[in-house]
């Protein structure tokens, strides 16, 4: 019975790819935004389109092929044949199972990765990666993520044998410690993949320094980080604790863009910070991260899960496997739509609050140079900016932050 409760996952979950993808297809022949159509140019608009079409067909392709993959997987007892093949004790077998099942999934998501890096995106003109450099980023990834999954096996296979509460209670924990400490250690995992320097005493410095500053903020350092090695697509960010903060910028950005334009980007940045935005985003991630391992218990308490896979009892090693494979996909898309909404909120305030810094006319100028260097969709399906985005779209940023510089006149 469960076999098929899994399939069926897989099956809602691939239909909800399909009609989202649908669905965005036919939303690229309808008229753009009034406020947004200077973004492109017909020649920039052109390549937009073409741009969106490639990517999307490898998406759906990619889509049908990990689809095909999953159904293969879950529809046999492949799991527990190679399990049992391995060698070692029950742990040393699960951390094996899972080793191997994430090597797999990363040697056939290669072909898609390369082919989205080096003939889309440099078809395009965003690609600035080398193959040496695309090989090395997945080494790593692939050894983070074994590393990561390996760490949460082990707690879920101490805490979860023999469930009580009590076990319960520590695996939630140390997930909740799991998330603060990638939270935390955030910067040094970029550091592992791009190379991070000072910004330059400037016009820049002095601005962003003085804005954080004002608002009771202290400034680790001001970033830029190497990302034209790999991207021409412009970012930034800001993180830390407490209020010592850092501020990272893509070279990208600190190149093609005025000083007033990237402080206009600060000034919603510390918005977030000044209304604890991102520490209410990690509750929900601490939230999502209870509910992950309330799924893993349940795989825990109900053995037949595993054994409807051919195993003899329950197995953590295809618990973790099915839940990130197939079951937590849907059950995040529904957690997340408040999540959105929520996080839409918290843009549109931000917005505001550049607004009130003064940065009104730079913040619009800033929002429609990174859409168009990034080739961004400015005219996205109503209900897929509902599903899944946790911005406004560009026409509703613009249209909020002209309504209120109209409301300071």
């Amino acid at each position: 019975m469960f076999k098929y409760i899994i399939l069926a996952i897989l099956v809602i979950n691939f239909i909800y790819d399909v009609v989202c993808a649908l669905l965005s297809r036919a939303r690229k022949d309808k008229p753009l935004p009034e406020n947004v159509r200077d973004v492109y140019d017909e020649a920039q608009y052109k390549r937009w389109r073409e741009y969106s079409a490639e990517g999307s067909k490898l998406s759906m392709i990619e889509g049908i092929f990990s689809f095909v993959v999953m159904v293969a997987l879950f529809a046999t007892n492949i799991f527990s044949m190679t399990y049992n093949a391995m060698p070692g004790g029950e742990f040393i077998k699960s951390i094996l199972l899972m080793v191997v099942y994430s090597l797999v999934l990363t040697v056939l998501s290669l072909p898609f990765g390369y082919i989205r890096t080096f003939k889309i995106e440099e078809k395009y003109g965003f690609n600035k990666s080398t193959v040496k450099t695309f090989v090395s980023d997945e080494i790593k990834n692939f050894i983070i993520g074994t590393v990561v999954n390996c760490l949460l096996l082990a707690a879920a296979y101490l805490l979860c044998r023999n469930m009580t509460w009590i076990r319960y209670l520590i695996f939630v924990a140390i997930g909740c410690v799991f998330v603060i400490a990638i939270n935390m250690l955030a910067t040094f995992v970029q550091k592992i993949f791009n190379k991070f320097t000072s910004l330059p005493e400037g016009e820049l410095r002095d601005a962003l320094t003085e804005m954080f500053s004002a608002e009771g903020y202290q400034l680790e350092d001001i970033y830029v980080m190497d990302a034209s090695r790999r991207t021409t697509k412009v970012n930034a960010y800001c993180g830390g604790i407490g209020k010592t903060k850092r501020i990272v910028l893509y070279d990208n950005l600190v190149n093609n863009y005025t000083p007033g334009e990237i402080a206009a980007v600060f000034a919603h940045e510390l918005a977030h910070f000044k209304n604890r935005d991102t520490a209410k985003l990690t509750a929900f991630s601490i939230f999502n991260v209870t509910v992950m391992i309330s799924l893993i218990s349940l795989f825990a308490l109900v053995p037949e899960i595993s054994m409807d896979y051919g195993f003899e009892g329950a197995n953590m090693a295809f618990a973790l496997i099915a839940l990130m494979s197939a079951v937590m996909s849907p059950i995040m898309t529904l957690i997340g739509l408040p999540i959105n909404i929520m996080s839409r909120y918290f843009e549109r305030r931000a917005d505001t609050f550049a607004v009130t810094k003064g940065y009104g006319c730079d913040m619009i100028s800033a929002l429609k140079k990174l859409s168009k260097d990034n080739l961004v969709d400015l005219n996205p399906h109503p209900f897929i900016v509902a599903m899944s985005h946790n911005h406004p779209t560009l026409s509703q940023r613009i249209a909020l932050v002209e309504e209120k510089l109209q409301g300071e006149k």
